[in-house]
């Protein structure tokens, strides 16, 4: 839980010092909806499948919702902040955060923070190949 809570220590300083090129408003507004994609995946696959749980505990505790509530949305405005705007340009840069998001989820597994219990970090892959480019499209539909 300590990695945890260093990386997103980490993050709040990257995020708070970084110039943000987005709106405000707009940042509002990825904030909460990608809380609450990450709420609805994690009551469907920890909560009622069972397929992995947080912290080394089943049950949900306030340490584990406060990273949540921070973490991916601040990864998901740190990525929608310098994405390009050319679709051949965003290609590789879709990629390139793929793999990263792979990579910390793994190191989450490692570390403890993350134990799987029926998923398999594949399944990830996919959800990760396919929330980048929903969040484009969110991102360009509320601008």
């Amino acid at each position: 839980m300590i990695y945890m809570y260093v990386i997103t220590g980490i993050l709040l300083l990257v995020f708070s010092i970084k110039p943000k090129h987005m709106e405000r408003r707009n940042i509002y507004i990825v904030w909460i909806t990608i809380i609450c994609i990450e709420l609805v995946a994690d009551l469907f696959l920890w909560n009622i499948m069972e397929f992995y749980y947080f912290a080394g505990d089943v049950q949900f505790n306030f340490g584990v919702m406060l990273i949540k509530f921070l973490m991916a949305p601040i990864f998901g405005i740190l990525f929608l902040n310098y994405m390009p705007n050319s679709f051949s340009h965003f290609i590789p840069y879709w990629l390139l955060w793929t793999v990263f998001t792979i990579f910390f989820e793994w190191t989450a597994v490692y570390f403890d923070y993350l134990t799987y219990t029926g998923w398999k970090l594949w399944y990830s892959a996919i959800f990760y190949a396919f929330i980048f480019p929903f969040l484009r499209w969110h991102y360009f539909y509320i601008r």
